[in-house]
């Protein structure tokens, strides 16, 4: 079966809450038409919803008509203070829980993913609540989310998902989206207890790193894979020309190799045309397929990548059911 492990779904009533709060801060048709509905006061929750639908709609749409199986689609918590008190005031984007989950129940291309801030105080409850909801994974942006993953708070949340078997899904390496400030949280050894406490982390883009003038973790990430039978890494957002020369040696050794899994960071995927390394030629082919799902498939493909990546996640990690005929 092949999932991809990495997909967004648009909140468009949280980010509109987001955008009114002033907090919101990102480009791009959606976020303008939210800012441009808030300024007026006419966007309604109603409003709101029908963009969530259509979004989730076009999405299966997609996922349906490619050759992938699932795909995974992502929640992110807002972010909780220390003392566990959320602070909407400090939250860029949130994705609600209940709505994803909703929107997998309504599409079965969808699997759910979820997200809880480990700081909160019901934070293990919520975690419960939503595996009993389907979750199959929790997922983290350490540095938008305020969390420190070698945070004390953090270790009875990792001691719950070893006992559930819930794999950690977390961003790892610079975050642009959201915003670069307290990246150093991304750096994958923070996620060593997480590992010491028998949690199965799959660490988003490997650590690497996007542009050439910031840091990388990727050395960092290869040595811990190495050394933990449970750490993984996805390849999300990796369609593009500075993070090829990582694919390249990730899929160049056995064991790092065996630690990837496909992961896309849909919408966040770059286009094919990024990817000079691929030639003019196969650049126009790709650029040619229509359906973004299918696309980032096939540009990943033309690099090498191999068909047991994109089936790990169900074989390795048990998540999905029900393959594609």
């Amino acid at each position: 079966m092949r999932i991809d492990i990495h997909v967004h779904l648009a909140d468009a009533e949280n980010m509109l809450a987001a955008v009114q709060a002033g907090t919101h801060s990102y480009g791009g048709p959606l976020a303008r038409a939210l800012r441009r509905a808030a300024a007026g006061h006419s966007a309604t929750s109603d409003s709101a919803g029908r963009i969530n639908e259509r979004w989730a709609h076009r999405l299966a749409g997609w996922v349906r008509e490619s050759r992938l199986d699932k795909v995974v689609v992502l929640a992110l918590d807002g972010v909780f203070n220390e003392s566990g008190r959320p602070c909407p005031e400090h939250t860029v984007l949130k994705v609600d829980n209940d709505f994803v989950c909703d929107a997998a129940a309504q599409h079965p291309e969808f699997i759910f993913g979820a997200s809880v801030h480990p700081y909160r105080k019901d934070a293990l409850q919520e975690l419960e609540r939503l595996i009993r909801k389907g979750a199959c994974l929790i997922k983290w942006i350490p540095s938008a989310q305020r969390i420190e993953p070698d945070n004390v708070r953090c270790m009875a949340f990792y001691e719950a998902l070893a006992h559930y078997g819930v794999p950690l899904l977390s961003h790892t390496g610079v975050e642009h989206t959201l915003g670069h400030r307290r990246s150093r949280y991304n750096h994958p050894r923070r996620l060593i207890p997480a590992l010491e406490k028998g949690v199965r982390v799959i660490a988003a883009h490997c650590g690497a790193r996007l542009f050439l003038h910031e840091p990388s973790f990727f050395t960092a990430w290869a040595a811990l894979a190495v050394k933990y039978e449970t750490l993984y890494g996805d390849c999300g957002a990796f369609s593009v020309v500075t993070r090829i020369p990582t694919l390249r040696r990730i899929l160049g050794d056995p064991v790092l190799r065996s630690k990837l899994l496909y992961g896309s960071d849909y919408p966040g995927a770059p286009s094919p045309a990024w990817c000079w390394q691929l030639g003019v030629s196969k650049m126009r082919e790709l650029s040619r397929v229509a359906n973004p799902v299918e696309r980032n498939l096939c540009a990943m493909q033309a690099f090498g990548l191999p068909e047991d990546v994109f089936e790990r996640a169900h074989r390795q990690l048990g998540i999905g059911t029900g393959a594609k005929k």
